[in-house]
């Protein structure tokens, strides 16, 4: 049987050079966003790792739940979150969730599946009428293109085929976004390679989901 590390992943990457640099940007971003947004609960985490930068984002009070298809990472999340499921983010989750979010975060979750739709399906599904989408993803420019090869070859080894979707420009996102949801502000950090767009849920039309 595995061995359950003491400290998780993001524990670790957020308190390790440089990628604690990079990390704390774009949570910083998030966080300020989600602060002016009125975001609300509860907060669905599609993909939340171990949760570490969930809470740094919507901070303690909210109610927070999160599915993320890593057996270990579901442990440490389950130290931070109120829920949380172990199910992939892409697949049928009306088995495992059936209540309404106020809010729903994807922080760099869509890059990791093949049909990034079908996320977005989902959490249109899971949201209540005018509900939050937090999405966070990264832009495949050519700065990151090298920063993502630099990395991949040396600390983040275990991230080298993790990219299943490559976003290539703001304006893709955003076109896959509106269809289910209005676009109310986004921005990009780090050197232009990450982009944080909030949404909100379109009124449900009679006979939608």
């Amino acid at each position: 049987m595995k061995k359950v590390a003491e400290r998780s992943y993001y524990e670790l990457s957020l308190n390790r050079f440089p990628s604690k640099y990079w990390h704390r940007n774009i949570i910083e971003t998030a966080r300020r966003m989600v602060e002016g947004s009125g975001v609300r609960g509860p907060v669905l985490d599609l993909g939340c790792g171990d949760g570490v930068r969930t809470r740094m984002i919507v901070g303690d009070a909210l109610e927070v739940h999160g599915v993320d298809i890593d057996p270990e990472m579901v442990i440490f999340a389950k130290k931070r979150l109120n829920k949380v499921y172990l199910a992939s983010i892409d697949g049928d989750l009306s088995e495992i969730l059936d209540s309404k979010y106020g809010t729903v975060l994807l922080f760099e979750s869509l890059e990791h599946v093949r049909d990034p739709e079908r996320v977005l399906q989902n959490a249109a599904k899971l949201l209540e009428d005018r509900g939050l989408l937090v999405v966070i993803v990264p832009l495949e420019t050519t700065l990151f293109k090298i920063i993502w090869w630099l990395w991949t070859k040396t600390l983040g080894r275990r991230w080298r085929e993790a990219h299943l979707y490559k976003f290539k420009s703001v304006k893709q996102l955003l076109s896959m976004l509106e269809r289910d949801f209005k676009v109310l502000e986004y921005r990009l950090t780090n050197l232009g390679c990450i982009i944080v767009a909030i949404c909100q849920r379109r009124e449900r039309k009679e006979g939608m989901y």
